[in-house]
């Protein structure tokens, strides 16, 4: 995608920087913003597409050969923790020359519960259950979060990561959320697997006004702010929150 993938990239008050997910083009976005995987200081994984988890093994490795090595910590739902290993890192990263490895060795692993909170540099984050791809092998979820600064709780973001049309989730986190960034397929097929420009224009005005689109394809044929959203999250656009 020539936008890169949907990753985000928090920057708290003392300057250090979260990563929300990390997927297959994220050496190249944030080496376009000049920033190395040893200026991660963590890592939050939603789900186990390589969209958002590809560039995982090349975040491992950069960071553990680092000459002056930080270990990022490392946040996700502890059930989707283990399969990030087992399924989709463990081939690639279990071995290296003379040792047998384990995530822990990469990743300051903090496991979270379903529907829990981990806090990060003052930042409280709930985990919200987002379904995503119902499949004949089992359903796949997507985490979401709610982000909420834990000293003041003045201002409250969420984050959809991947996720179907959810109209009753957003009305009930939209009570919460002053900011809605919500993934948004603007083709003309419709997948399913994301919630559609034309469903979500179907939302009250009073969460529309609140959400910025992202994870949308190349030219959409829409205008958001004349449907009442805020508007499409553009490349390398940075928000002060």
């Amino acid at each position: 995608m020539e936008y890169y993938h949907s990753n985000m990239l928090i920057t708290s008050q003392s300057g250090k920087k979260m990563l929300l997910d990390c997927g297959s083009d994220a050496k190249f976005s944030l080496s376009e913003c000049r920033i190395a995987p040893n200026d991660i200081d963590a890592v939050y994984i939603s789900h186990l597409h390589s969209d958002h988890i590809g560039g995982m093994e090349w975040m491992a490795v950069s960071t553990y050969f680092a000459k002056n090595r930080k270990m990022p910590k490392l946040f996700a739902e502890k059930g989707l923790m283990k399969e990030l290993w087992d399924y989709s890192l463990k081939g690639g990263l279990e071995c290296i020359q003379g040792r047998c490895l384990k995530l822990s060795d990469y990743f300051d692993c903090s496991p979270a519960q379903e529907d829990g909170v981990f806090l990060w540099e003052g930042i409280g984050f709930t985990l919200k259950k987002m379904p995503h791809i119902n499949s004949i092998c089992r359903n796949h979820y997507s985490y979401g979060l709610l982000i909420e600064n834990a000293v003041t709780n003045k201002l409250s973001v969420f984050i959809t990561t991947d996720t179907q049309f959810q109209p009753d989730i957003l009305k009930e986190t939209s009570r919460r959320a002053s900011l809605i960034f919500h993934d948004c397929e603007t083709t003309r097929f419709k997948t399913t697997v994301h919630a559609h420009y034309d469903e979500l224009r179907t939302l009250p005005p009073e969460i529309k006004r609140k959400i910025w689109l992202y994870h949308y394809q190349p030219n959409p044929p829409y205008i958001p702010e004349k449907d009442g959203f805020m508007g499409f999250v553009r490349k390398g656009q940075e928000f002060d929150l």
